[in-house]
């Protein structure tokens, strides 16, 4: 999570990696192979059809699914197809093409889709899930269009459990490209493997690859040599890694290693003068992880993120709340009544205000936070892949909902809505090589649909309207997302 840093939070939970420890972690699904490239997600796409996503009984994906007359939403070229016919059968879109033209094979289930937008399964690129009251917000994140979630650090056997249970129909929530624990060089209050060393490191990578991880997670206190050595292994392992940004390494030089995405924009710098950046220094420790201020020519960074396609993932709805400290609202506390107590006291207390906010501290983090919203556009423009995700479930980041509130930033940074919807559906694809499969509405992908009420093309915030959802060829329907949302509301 951002801002997790030794004595910023409370408790710690680490495992030292040792190779005793190594040898006793089982195997579960699949071992890395050798001969797999450097940074290539080769298992995605088996990853992806593998991990399903529930909303109804397994035995209701054999009833075909037609959106009739609907106005498709085209993310690769940012524009409209009219009067669309989409039909799905079983997980994956049969067809898509003009209504007039469409067979709509009988006995389907026919939603109406004239006056209504479909756009591709929305993804949360960064978010938690495995802690108290984890598994009863799940749904929400379907209710919302995001159908699908890379889990960046968590309980294995917990996630494993979930995936099943999702693919079998019994409990609703994204399909999830997870982590597992991650790889730490000190202490923080998330359950992580510890590497002190090169050797260590070495260890905790093959261990994660064992265990059966999708991909590696890194996080910040390392020393450079700790922090390559893990890089290193992970390359030659042919696994992805990804993760912060230690300040021993720093963002080029992360980039160069392979890592694939650089999370919370840590590292990454903004440009502005040098009376600016002593105007914007921090006011207190964990100000710090909010995006920094530089004077220094930042085109060779840009340059060096372009040319490795290293994204980015910002997660600007949990810096906001850093930034607003020592205010004690955020407009995420609008959907807390649908998070369990259990949840909201567990982030209360793994993420609480520092002791050291000194007073009207947030005009200075406020001021920071802007900053890093223009670098969405910087970025953009520099031809940097930037995409969603929002360290879910913060205060400021509410499960699915959060996911919306990370678009609008994106906009305000410099996007166009169509350029902020496409780093939410297209872009994921191509980070995990599985734009064959996903990404797009076409015939042959999986069936990852969200039906909205008006266009986001026009204006972002209109992803927030979701009408009906279609996850991995099961039908929410409008009825049923409202009931959903309703159930979870707390009395």
């Amino acid at each position: 999570m951002i801002g997790m840093a030794k004595g910023a939070f409370r408790g710690h939970h680490h495992l030292p990696m040792t190779p005793a420890r190594a040898n006793i972690i089982r195997p579960l699904f699949r071992q890395a192979g050798k001969g797999a490239p450097a940074f290539a997600f080769r298992p995605m796409k088996r990853v992806l059809a593998l991990v399903a996503l529930a909303v109804t009984p397994a035995r209701a994906q054999a009833q075909a699914i037609a959106i009739t007359h609907v106005q498709v939403v085209d993310v690769e070229a940012g524009r409209l197809i009219p009067d669309q016919t989409v039909i799905v059968q079983g997980r994956r879109i049969a067809s898509v093409g003009p209504a007039r033209q469409a067979n709509v094979p009988h006995g389907a289930r026919v939603v109406d889709g004239r006056g209504r937008y479909l756009i591709p399964g929305l993804w949360d690129m960064h978010a938690h899930t495995t802690m108290p009251g984890g598994r009863a917000i799940l749904p929400l994140y379907v209710a919302n269009g995001v159908t699908g979630l890379r889990d960046m650090a968590g309980d294995w056997n917990q996630l494993v459990a979930w995936r099943r249970e999702i693919a079998n129909g019994t409990l609703i929530g994204p399909r999830m490209i997870v982590s597992g624990p991650y790889i730490e060089g000190g202490d923080v209050p998330i359950p992580h493997l510890l590497a002190r060393n090169p050797d260590e490191a070495r260890v905790a990578v093959d261990s994660l690859i064992r265990l059966g991880v999708d991909f590696i997670k890194l996080h910040s206190q390392f020393t450079r040599e700790t922090f390559l050595a893990a890089a290193s292994r992970a390359r030659a392992r042919g696994i992805p890694f990804t993760g912060h940004v230690p300040r021993s390494v720093g963002a080029a030089e992360a980039s160069d290693s392979g890592q694939r995405s650089l999370e919370h924009l840590l590292q990454i710098p903004f440009p502005c003068t040098p009376a600016e950046s002593l105007a914007m220094a921090p006011r207190f420790q964990v100000q710090r992880v909010l995006a920094r201020c530089s004077s220094t020519d930042l085109r060779p960074l840009w340059a060096t993120l372009a040319r490795n396609r290293t994204w980015v993932v910002p997660t600007l709805v949990a810096q906001y709340e850093v930034a607003s400290w020592p205010r004690r609202t955020v407009p995420g506390d609008a959907y807390a009544r649908y998070l369990p107590d259990s949840l909201r006291a567990y982030v209360a207390q793994i993420f609480p205000m520092p002791a050291d906010v000194p007073p009207r501290a947030d005009v200075t983090g406020l001021a920071l936070f802007n900053r890093g919203v223009s670098l969405i556009g910087i970025m953009h423009r520099a031809g940097i892949a930037v995409m969603p995700g929002t360290d879910a479930p913060l205060r400021n980041s509410p499960p699915g909902f959060g996911l919306h509130a990370e678009l609008e930033w994106f906009v305000r940074g410099g996007m166009t809505p169509a350029e902020a919807l496409r780093s939410a559906t297209l872009e994921p694809a191509r980070y995990f090589n599985a734009v064959d499969s996903s990404g797009t509405i076409a015939a042959g992908k999986v069936a990852d649909l969200v039906l909205l009420e008006a266009n986001p093309l026009r204006d972002i915030r209109r992803t927030r309207r979701v009408y009906a959802v279609v996850a991995n060829g099961r039908l929410m329907t409008a009825v049923e997302r409202s009931a959903i949302l309703r159930s979870m509301l707390r009395r």
